[in-house]
């Protein structure tokens, strides 16, 4: 071997243990952490790690994200209808001072508790529409007393249901209307006082003013003049006078002979004309027709009988043209959803506490209510208000002033 090829060899071994000690590349594998933008943001992809190029830097708006509003129901068990805690309210419109309504309401609404061992509180509502709103509003907790008007409002609106209705010192738990002309006047009929004079106490009331209009258009009657007077004697006064033409008044029903009952639609309105008697005033202050009903005579008590003193010719000056349909008195009404227990319980005791003593000093007293009774209604009682309401197109708010 030469000496230059004893050089080569040896560059040769060098050559080769020096790639001997070079590294060789390696494949990593790397998760990478990736940050989850909002919907609609620009990112800009990273390039694959084996193309060298610079690394872009992404600009973004970071949006917060949108508040989420969840409702929850939560149930939670009210305290029994009647508990001290959840007293069954017992609400009045402003019959009369709030101070008697409050004082006289509570004797009813201890004696109420004695009778059904549930816890009563007495209302009193600003009106009869705010009454009407909470009867609705609360139909579990509530007994209200209404005017028929209102609660055919309440009973068209929220369904409440009328249990008992008010029986007043003449007997009756109704009122009605009539409509009078002069005797010998020639007005007969309804036809006969188109374009004649009307004289009206009470514009608003059901019974002695909107039923007659309602009953006048159908028949085609036009009043030519409607005047407006203080109340009914002066009304009927105005007639007597030949001011007007026709009047409106209250209209009770005579006490009849021998305990018969005054029935409408049957019995004529003035029926005692029959014995052709003039009516007399007896000596105890009643107008009567052929002495007491006891002795088979008749008791006169229409509004014309608070005038017989100053006019004792006042019946004989005028004639009954037409009544009204019976408007039920004020009503105890309970609200849709109240149980059937509870309402049970009230309609059972309410009457007889009504019925006793005690009442005189609680609401059955004078400068209250002034009932004398409660008895069962049925719901076709208040038909007459609802035709009345579809025939003029009466809004409530024209009913609350017929009774306000």
């Amino acid at each position: 071997m030469t000496h230059r090829t004893v050089h080569l060899l040896c560059a040769l071994l060098a050559a080769a243990a020096l790639a001997a000690c070079r590294p060789e590349p390696l494949a990593v594998e790397v998760t990478r952490l990736v940050t989850v933008m909002p919907t609609g943001m620009a990112v800009t992809e990273e390039p694959p790690a084996s193309q060298p190029v610079e690394t872009p830097v992404a600009t973004a708006t970071v949006v917060p994200p949108t508040p989420q509003v969840i409702t929850v129901t939560v149930e939670v068990t009210r305290p029994p209808l009647g508990t001290a805690e959840r007293p069954v309210q017992l609400v009045f419109p402003p019959l009369a001072d709030a101070s008697v309504i409050t004082q006289r309401g509570q004797e009813l609404a201890d004696a109420l508790s004695d009778a059904t061992g549930l816890a009563f509180v007495v209302g009193i509502a600003d009106n009869e529409a705010a009454l009407v709103d909470l009867l609705c509003d609360a139909p579990a907790d509530t007994i209200a007393v209404l005017s028929a008007p209102a609660y055919v409002v309440a009973h068209d609106r929220c369904d409440v249901q009328a249990g008992l209705v008010a029986r007043h010192d003449d007997d009756l738990t109704w009122e009605s209307g009539m409509l009078l002309t002069r005797a010998g006047s020639g007005l007969n009929d309804l036809a006969a006082l188109d374009d004649k004079r009307w004289a009206v106490a009470e514009p608003g009331d059901l019974a002695t003013s909107l039923f007659f209009r309602a009953a006048l258009a159908v028949a085609g009657v036009e009043p030519g003049e409607i005047a407006t007077y203080p109340e009914d004697s002066s009304a009927l006064l105005a007639l007597v006078n030949e001011d007007v033409d026709f009047t409106t008044a209250v209209y009770t029903p005579p006490v009849m002979p021998l305990e018969r009952e005054w029935t409408y639609g049957e019995t004529d309105p003035e029926e005692w004309r029959v014995l052709g008697i003039s009516p007399t005033r007896s000596p105890i202050g009643y107008v009567l027709v052929a002495g007491e009903p006891e002795a088979g005579g008749y008791r006169l008590r229409d509004a014309r009988a608070r005038l017989f003193d100053t006019n004792n010719a006042i019946f004989d000056q005028t004639r009954i043209l037409a009544v009204s349909p019976p408007i039920p008195n004020e009503t105890v009404v309970l609200g849709a959803d109240l149980p059937l227990t509870v309402a049970r319980a009230v309609l059972g005791a309410l009457p007889v506490f009504v019925a006793s003593e005690a009442c005189d000093l609680s609401v059955c007293s004078a400068d209250f209510t002034n009932w004398t009774g409660l008895e069962p209604v049925d719901e076709s009682a208040y038909d007459p208000i609802r035709t009345v309401i579809d025939q003029l197109g009466l809004e409530p708010a024209d009913l609350w002033a017929a009774v306000e």
